[in-house]
């Protein structure tokens, strides 16, 4: 298994952020190897929908959790392997924390661990970015 971890905070609101999340159109904004993102349903645990990454790659997606304004969980499947992406918020003061977490299972150690460098050398960026929009 593959875990990663990492919480960025800024000057910002929750809302204000939860406005980026919610909405997959926006997502480019913030992750730079989005090229868009088509949602099948409303953005709530109902919802399946599809990445399509700059280099050419689709990455299929549901959503597992949703807790409007606090945190979602999406989860892809990639034959054996599923990648597992947790997203959550919390308000300190004037400051807002975020947290991303990627696990990854069902592949070899060496599989696991090399895909799951590659998808998260660009998180902290990503967040930055999030947290500056």
């Amino acid at each position: 298994m593959f875990k990663y971890e990492n919480s960025e905070t800024g000057k910002t609101t929750v809302q204000k952020l939860w406005d980026y999340y919610s909405d997959v159109n926006k997502w480019h904004l913030w992750d730079k190897g989005i090229k868009s993102v088509d949602l099948f349903g409303s953005f709530d645990t109902t919802a399946n929908g599809v990445m399509n990454m700059l280099d050419g790659s689709a990455l299929p997606f549901s959503i597992t959790e949703c807790t409007p304004n606090k945190s979602f969980t999406t989860q892809s499947k990639l034959g054996n392997i599923v990648v597992t992406f947790g997203h959550e918020l919390k308000e300190n003061g004037d400051t807002v924390t975020i947290t991303h977490t990627v696990t990854i299972e069902g592949g070899n150690d060496m599989q696991m661990e090399g895909m799951g460098k590659a998808i998260v050398a660009s998180i902290p960026e990503c967040m930055q970015r999030l947290i500056a929009l």
